[in-house]
């Protein structure tokens, strides 16, 4: 499996307890190690997750993290100064490998406007070397605007159906309905199984457990 590496969007998608952020978290350990100089985590519910709390380079979230870790609780800050959080960090990494991972908060009012700083980030991030992660329960509850600009997904198994069938028929990917069908019964099977979508060229898909 071979993801991208330059700046860009991913999508994470699947329901409670399915390992979508352990994923994300192994990713950064193993795949993109080194990638990225900052990363940001935005995540309503980082203090009581024990995805979290289990990694040496993340701990107690209430304790100062190293300079390239910054740890946003969009509950502790009000949502209108989101925007204002996210464009002042985009000012401020504009420029040096920066990752921004938005955990379990993409469906808030005040992430899903138009035209606002995750819908720039999504469109313009690439050019200033940032890159936009989104971990959510469905896919359809991700900005348009970030769907659209996705290189790479991965679908765990979802009870929404109208999620699974809509990523995979905006991400051409899987050329034929029996193969998309076949590959839903497979992610039934196993609890922390999952689909990889490659979406920049040459696209591709990988099933892992």
């Amino acid at each position: 499996m071979e993801l991208p590496k330059y700046p860009h969007c991913a999508i994470i998608c699947g329901q409670t307890g399915c390992g979508k952020t352990e994923f994300v978290l192994d990713l950064l350990e193993k795949e993109y190690c080194h990638v990225f100089k900052h990363i940001v985590i935005l995540c309503p519910t980082i203090q009581w997750n024990k995805a979290y709390k289990n990694r040496e380079w993340i701990g107690d979230v209430r304790k100062p993290k190293t300079k390239n870790l910054i740890i946003v609780n969009p509950i502790v800050k009000e949502e209108e100064k989101l925007q204002e959080l996210l464009r002042m960090f985009f000012k401020k990494y504009a420029g040096y490998p920066t990752l921004y991972i938005i955990d379990d908060c993409s469906a808030t009012k005040e992430l899903t406007k138009k035209k606002d700083m995750l819908s720039e980030l999504a469109f313009s991030g690439r050019h200033a070397e940032q890159s936009v992660w989104v971990i959510s329960q469905r896919y359809n509850s991700v900005l348009k605007d970030l769907r659209e600009q996705t290189k790479w997904l991965c679908m765990f198994y979802t009870k929404d159906r109208d999620s699974f069938d809509n990523c995979l028929r905006e991400n051409d990917v899987i050329p034929t309905l029996e193969e998309r069908q076949r590959i839903k019964e497979e992610l039934k099977k196993k609890k922390h199984r999952k689909l990889i979508l490659k979406t920049d060229q040459p696209t591709d898909f990988w099933l892992l457990d």
